[in-house]
């Protein structure tokens, strides 16, 4: 498969159809307590949501691939699963799950036709024959995926141009069950321009949270205002926020806007703040005080912490654009104190299932007074994994597994737990 050649939509369908079959994997979707949460679940482990493609498929070409072939086959994916995340009837059999596809390939041409206009494809070929939709689709996300990789391009750009990939599977969630007409096509035009507005405003105030604007900061911005299609007005206004930034209460962000939008906004910001390497305490401030007006409480302003540091160490290694900014150790830190910390809040919950697991807890007593063995060091680190993602704040939540070794566990663990439990059995 090879995301640059013409077909490569139609590969990827067959694809996902024969996933669907051996697998169900719709019904591993990682479920909220509602859509919001659900839609969170499946999108912010990919990286689409900051801008930073991680998803991997499998195929044995990917390794090969670059930016815009994954960025590609990942928004067509992404937009495939909402599809799925707000259908209205049940998907139990390949035939559903093809019509369900086919579906969205139309919603998606209607979509991008709609709120993109400049980037519309005329539905015939060139011997007036209509094209097929798989075909239609492919044209479309490939154009709109040109507009968000540069060949020139530096880390602020394709963060924020990237980033916004994420309003538009948001807004083609909307879109895909509304079948909107003139009066909503313009409502979600509307919507996409505000929201991409927003994103600079919480990007102008992260920014100048310290009180200093990298030199990468301002390319992001002249980068934007000289390639964005907002009006010259909103132009002016954007450099104004810029040069002087803005407070937090002039951010255009409600408590009853939608959860998953909010969520977006704080996490956008809390990767703005890690990327000149270290959170300081002006920046930490900022984020508390944005979490607050947001109408979060402290727990899910952990979790957030816990989802933008979580997703760094996990997928570090393809991050090439971060590595260089963002320190690994300082990230590692704060990622197993806000760790430590959450697990503290559920300290009854983890010593109660440590306690009922029999086979963890005699490993955890041979540990206390013998040198374990690679197999049990790897049960217990398995065991502790599982345990940690029960705790509800991580439902949604992707855990970096392969940052979380036996060594790292044993610090997010509280000790004090343990000598409890071996105290009483």
């Amino acid at each position: 498969m090879n995301p640059s050649k013409s077909g490569w939509l139609n590969e990827f369908v067959d694809y996902r159809k024969k996933a669907f079959v051996l697998n169900n994997e719709f019904s591993k979707i990682r479920m909220g307590k509602h859509p919001d949460q659900s839609f969170y679940g499946i999108i912010q482990p990919t990286g689409i949501m900051y801008g930073y493609p991680v998803n991997k498929f499998g195929f044995n070409e990917e390794h090969e691939w670059g930016d815009k072939e994954k960025i590609k086959l990942l928004l067509a994916d992404s937009l495939i699963n909402i599809a799925e995340l707000y259908n209205e009837t049940t998907i139990d059999n390949e035939a559903d799950f093809i019509d369900l596809i086919e579906d969205a390939m139309v919603n998606l041409s209607d979509f991008y036709k709609g709120v993109y206009p400049e980037i519309a494809v005329s539905t015939k070929n060139w011997l007036g024959k209509k094209k097929d939709i798989f075909s239609l689709a492919e044209q479309i996300i490939n154009k709109r995926v040109a507009l968000t990789v540069s060949n020139n391009a530096n880390f602020w750009t394709d963060f924020f141009s990237r980033s916004q990939l994420f309003l538009d599977i948001y807004i083609f969630g909307q879109w895909n069950h509304t079948h909107p007409d003139k009066v909503l096509l313009d409502f979600f035009k509307g919507e996409k321009e505000e929201l991409s507005f927003t994103s600079l405003k919480v990007l102008a105030a992260a920014t100048h949270a310290n009180q200093h604007i990298e030199e990468e900061e301002r390319a992001l911005f002249e980068h934007f205002i000289s390639n964005s299609p907002l009006p010259i007005e909103k132009k002016r206004v954007a450099k104004e926020y810029f040069e002087h930034g803005l407070k937090i209460q002039e951010l255009p962000i409600q408590e009853s806007d939608p959860w998953i939008i909010r969520k977006f906004f704080l996490e956008l910001a809390m990767l703005t703040v890690w990327s000149d390497k270290k959170v300081d305490e002006a920046e930490r401030a900022f984020l508390k005080s944005f979490n607050e007006s947001l109408g979060f409480s402290d727990d899910e302003f952990e979790v957030s912490l816990i989802a933008v540091e979580g997703f760094l160490l996990q997928n570090w290694s393809q991050l090439e654009r971060l590595q260089s900014k963002i320190d690994y150790a300082s990230v590692s830190e704060e990622y197993i104190g806000h760790l430590v910390k959450m697990c503290s809040r559920h300290m009854n919950k983890l010593e109660s299932m440590i306690t009922e697991d029999r086979q963890l807890l005699s490993a955890i007593k041979r540990g206390n007074s013998s040198e374990l063995t690679e197999d049990d060091r790897q049960m217990i680190r398995n065991k502790f994994l599982e345990i940690l993602q029960s705790i509800p704040n991580f439902r949604v939540v992707m855990l970096p597994d392969e940052f979380l070794s036996y060594e790292n566990l044993l610090r997010v663990i509280p000790k004090e737990s343990i000598s409890r439990i071996l105290a009483q059995d």
